[in-house]
């Protein structure tokens, strides 16, 4: 009996070990960078640098939510950081306009998901690949932020509008930060538990094998192109509260952090294999790089050489996973 458990338990763990390895690895990869970064630098291992990394990470994080999710389907969404910044920029027009914060969140969360919408038909509907599509609406909603404005930020937004990203739960702690972690918690829940998380995963397996399931394909690959543009929307929305103006430049370059977090955490580029934990993980080895590379004093062209070169050797580690797999 004992011997039989002993067997179980390893058989278990191989099961675990081969099915998360991306995420024990990016996960030991986070612990090993973090424990070099407290040694190089003893400012990094402050209290005060830790909430900064939260800071750091956060819109991040919004936004590798809902990359995850389209990752999932074997799609990409290029286009997060402009809907952040068009969407932030919509908020923060309503609320001077009309002075109403509960406007203000509407409007720039129905514009996410309308571009989402948009998005995502374009990709299901139209079978326009989502690469192009994404890379277009990009450039769209990039140059809308500076049509709408033209060209100068929206400031002084009222005190109560601030309050969303400046309330604590303690010193240095932001409610914000936890509301965050409470929505990756109830993601991870919708892939696991629910029909738009087993078809989701579907989808990205066998698109094919899915619809001959008789599983609507052209609606489960649309529904994650609007979670990304309504989180999206939240990331533009907190935005602004954080920093109490919007600029029309707000949200630029972020797929590439957004991409790079999804991707390390072991998400495929082709669909149907990726957690919310990787996300995190990757988020958080990429908030962590960034940080270090910053309090260390390293060149900031050399930050992008450095999460450039992280990318492609997460894509390298999944290739190679893939052909022993195989």
């Amino acid at each position: 009996m004992g011997t039989e458990k002993k067997e179980k338990s390893q058989s278990k763990m191989n099961v675990i070990m081969t099915t998360h390895r991306s995420e024990i690895t990016m996960g030991g990869a986070l612990v090993i960078l973090f424990l070099i970064l407290c040694v190089l630098s003893p400012n990094f291992r402050t209290t005060r640098n830790m909430t900064n990394i939260l800071s750091q990470v956060s819109f991040t994080a919004v936004l590798a939510l809902g990359e995850t999710f389209i990752m999932l389907t074997g799609g990409i969404d290029l286009s997060v950081g402009s809907v952040l910044g068009v969407t932030g920029l919509i908020a923060a027009i309503v609320l001077k306009s009309t002075n109403s914060i509960f406007l203000a969140i509407l409007a720039a969360l129905l514009l996410g998901a309308l571009i989402g919408t948009l998005n995502g038909v374009m990709v299901s509907y139209f079978r326009i690949p989502a690469f192009v599509v994404t890379l277009g609406t990009q450039q769209i909603f990039r140059s809308a932020n500076y049509l709408i404005s033209g060209g100068h930020a929206v400031n002084k937004l009222s005190d109560a509008y601030k309050a969303i990203a400046s309330v604590e739960i303690f010193s240095g702690f932001r409610a914000y930060y936890l509301a965050i972690i409470i929505l990756f918690f109830v993601v991870h829940w919708i892939l696991s538990n629910t029909k738009l998380g087993r078809n989701t995963y579907a989808i990205g397996s066998n698109v094919v094998a899915t619809r001959l399931a008789g599983v609507n394909t052209i609606l489960y690959t649309m529904y994650p192109y609007i979670i990304s543009g309504v989180l999206a929307a939240v990331g533009g929305i907190l935005m602004g509260s954080r920093y109490g103006a919007v600029d029309p430049n707000y949200g630029d370059g972020y797929e590439m952090d957004v991409l790079a977090a999804v991707v390390i955490g072991g998400c495929s580029m082709t669909g149907g294999k990726g957690t919310i934990l990787g996300t995190a993980i990757g988020v958080l080895f990429m908030g962590v790089l960034s940080n270090g590379l910053d309090i260390t004093g390293v060149s900031p062209y050399w930050q992008g050489v450095a999460t450039g070169t992280v990318l492609i050797l997460a894509l390298l580690f999944e290739r190679i996973t893939n052909r022993e797999k195989d």
